[in-house]
């Protein structure tokens, strides 16, 4: 139990009246968060915002939001970007346990390769929340179709690197589902099944330890 439910079933018992507080109701209720990734185009944000709908409680924060934070961004793409990625994936991480801690059910999409779990993982320790890692995959030509059909040909490059990362997942070739021809609501109804049976839990503790095949430059995983 988090320190926050803790402090609302205190004050639910001492407060007067008998009144409870909205916060402290559904107290029985386990939050979680869901780290969505994959390659671009597979379609992360719309099955996000899908699952989010689909739970009470649920919370969805599209990653890609905090790349325009910084007032002289880098291009997540570029080696240089390397530690502003770090710190951006180590904030929004930050922000989904606060969400969670609170009784939010977070959906938290983004571009988070194998590499950066340990850095999710730090931020995460300190938590009881259960965290589940889904990588949705597309066959290449449909990805590129898919992100074509919204910003022309300027990410080509992009979605061959990130379709190439998240093809050799190592320990985490388990946690995949395939979206290529599938629409949004059937893979978020799948996901949520899923997730309900314990599928895609990630286990923080042996984060840091999983050795991952290959070792693809970090610098492009983010």
């Amino acid at each position: 139990m988090s320190a926050y439910t803790m402090l609302l079933r205190c004050e639910a018992a001492w407060h007067p009246f008998g009144h409870v507080p909205d916060a402290a109701k559904g107290l029985d209720h386990v939050a979680s968060i869901v780290i969505l990734t994959g390659s671009p185009g597979t379609g992360k944000t719309t099955v996000g915002a899908r699952l989010a709908q689909a739970m009470p409680r649920g919370l969805h924060i599209p990653s890609d939001v905090f790349y325009t934070f910084p007032a002289h961004p880098i291009s997540p793409y570029r080696p240089p970007a390397l530690q502003q990625n770090t710190d951006i994936i180590a904030a929004v991480t930050r922000t989904s346990a606060t969400f969670a801690d609170r009784g939010y059910d977070v959906v938290l999409d983004g571009i988070f390769g194998p590499h950066f779990l340990p850095v999710m993982a730090g931020e995460l320790a300190a938590t009881d929340l259960p965290v589940y890692y889904v990588v949705l995959q597309a066959p290449l030509d449909v990805a590129l179709r898919r992100v074509q059909d919204r910003i022309g040909h300027e990410k080509d490059h992009v979605v061959r690197l990130m379709h190439a990362v998240f093809s050799d997942l190592g320990p985490y070739a388990t946690h995949t589902v395939e979206t290529g021809s599938r629409d949004a609501d059937t893979v978020a109804t799948e996901l949520r099944e899923l997730i309900d049976r314990g599928r895609f839990t990630l286990d923080l503790s042996r984060v840091a330890t999983a050795v991952m095949p290959g070792a693809p430059n970090p610098h492009g995983v983010a």
